[in-house]
C-alpha cells in the first residue's frame, strides 16, 4: 500500500515538475512573441514615419528643383547677353595687340632716352589710332554692367585679360604726352604680378623667358579658361570655394594694376578712365 501511494506521489510530482516546466517553456514563447509583435508594429511604425518624411523631402526637393530651374531659366537670357558682351571686349583687344607688343619689348633704357621724342609719338599715335583709344578704353571698363550674371571666376579672368590689355595700352599712351617721365611710370606699370595670380607656373617662366611668346601663351590661356566657365555658366555649375577665393586674389590684383593703369593716362584736368563723370 505504501509502495503505491510513493508511486503516486512521485507520478504527481513528475507531472506538476513538467507542466511547470511546459508552463515556464509557453510564457516563455508568449513573451517572446508579444515582443516580436511589438517590435514589429513598433518597426513598421517608424517605416511609415520615414517614409512620410521621404514622401515630404521628395516634395521638397522637387519644389527646389523647380524653382532653381525656373530662376535659371530667367537669368538664361542675361547670362548669355553677359557672355556675348564679355566675349566681344575680348575680341575687341585684337584692334591693340601691336601696341601691347611693341610696349612689351622696348628696354627702360629707351623709354628713358626717348620717350619725349617727338618721333616716337607720333609712331604710337599711329599704333593707338589715337585720339580714339580712350573712348576704345572706356567702352572695355564699362563692360562690369554684366558682372552680376557671370560667375566670379568667370569675371577673375576676363578682369585679368581685360586689365593686362589696358596696363599694355596705358604704357603705350604715355608717348603722347611728351612731359610725362615715361620711365619711372614705365617701371611701375608692371604686369608679371597679375600673371603670377592668374596663370600656371609654367607660364610665368614662359612669360619671363620670352615676354613676346610668354604674353601670347597667357593670353591664350586665359581665354580658354573663360570659354571653358562660360559652358559651365550656362550649363548651371556653381563655383567651388576654393575657385571663388582663387578668383577673388585675381580680380584684387586684377582691378588693382587697372586703376594704376588708368590714373596714369588721365591727362590733366580730366576724370580717370573708368570713373562715372569720365
Amino acid at each position: 500500500m505504501n509502495e503505491v501511494i510513493i508511486s503516486t506521489s512521485a507520478a504527481t510530482a513528475v507531472l506538476v515538475s513538467l507542466a511547470i516546466w511546459l508552463s515556464r517553456i509557453w510564457i516563455t514563447e508568449r513573451l517572446k512573441a508579444d515582443i516580436k509583435l511589438d517590435n514589429d508594429s513598433k518597426l513598421e511604425e517608424v517605416r511609415s514615419e520615414l517614409q512620410r518624411t521621404n514622401t515630404q523631402l521628395s516634395g521638397i526637393n522637387s519644389a527646389g528643383s523647380q524653382a532653381y530651374s525656373q530662376v535659371q531659366a530667367a537669368l538664361l537670357p542675361n547670362k548669355i547677353k553677359a557672355i556675348e558682351t564679355m566675349w566681344a571686349s575680348v575680341l575687341a583687344w585684337n584692334e591693340m595687340s601691336a601696341a601691347s607688343m611693341f610696349v612689351a619689348v622696348l628696354p627702360i633704357d629707351w623709354v628713358r632716352k626717348y620717350g619725349s621724342d617727338p618721333s616716337t609719338k607720333e609712331n604710337f599715335e599711329a599704333l593707338l589710332k589715337a585720339p580714339n583709344h580712350l573712348e576704345f578704353l572706356k567702352e572695355r571698363n564699362n563692360i562690369e554692367s554684366v558682372r552680376p550674371f557671370v560667375s566670379e571666376q568667370c569675371w577673375a579672368l576676363y578682369s585679368a585679360y581685360n586689365s593686362f590689355y589696358i596696363s599694355r595700352i596705358s604704357k603705350a599712351s604715355l608717348f603722347l604726352i611728351p612731359t610725362f617721365d615715361h620711365a619711372e611710370v614705365y617701371k611701375r606699370l608692371n604686369e608679371r604680378e597679375l600673371v603670377v595670380k592668374s596663370a600656371s607656373r609654367e607660364i610665368l617662366e614662359r612669360y619671363d623667358a620670352d615676354v613676346l611668346g610668354g604674353t601670347n601663351e597667357y593670353l591664350n590661356y586665359l581665354k580658354e579658361e573663360m570659354v571653358k566657365e562660360f559652358h559651365l555658366e550656362l550649363s548651371g555649375e556653381r563655383d567651388s570655394t576654393r575657385a571663388a577665393n582663387n578668383a577673388a586674389e585675381i580680380i584684387k590684383v586684377a582691378e588693382s594694376l587697372s586703376s594704376n593703369s588708368s590714373e596714369t593716362i588721365s591727362p590733366p584736368g580730366d576724370s580717370p578712365l573708368g570713373r562715372p563723370d569720365a
